[in-house]
């Protein structure tokens, strides 16, 4: 595996240990969004590092579907289970405002990068 793929799995548990210690926090809303969409962008990269898949690395590295996209173009069928994560790129700024009554429960999405986390390590795994 790379050091770039590797530096990025590590960034990601950052970004996820980061959300999950502020997720209560009403307050911490967007910034707790952010965090975890950083971890999904962050592996998504890793994933597609990985396989030695060129990924979108302007304003659209930024945007999980597109990141989604360039593995399921790629045959890796396994990454289409974990479509929910697209719904965090609105937060995937740190200029992100997410209206009150646009809130994604971040307690549940929370739980889907812990699944997509998971898929990280068992391609690891299989190298």
């Amino acid at each position: 595996m790379s050091a770039h793929a590797k530096s990025l799995i590590l960034k990601a548990q950052d970004d996820l240990d980061l959300a999950k210690k502020h997720l209560d926090d009403e307050k911490q809303h967007d910034l707790v969004g952010y965090n975890l969409a950083q971890a999904c962008e962050k592996y998504l990269k890793a994933l597609c590092d990985m396989r030695g898949l060129e990924y979108p690395a302007d304003e659209e590295g930024h945007d999980l579907d597109a990141l989604m996209q360039v593995l399921e173009e790629n045959n890796f069928a396994a990454i289409s289970s974990h479509a929910d994560i697209i719904e965090l790129t609105p937060y995937n700024s740190t200029k992100a405002h997410i209206r009150p009554e646009d809130r994604l429960d971040l307690e549940e999405y929370a739980g889907y990068v812990e699944n997509l986390k998971k898929l990280v390590g068992e391609q690891l795994r299989l190298l």
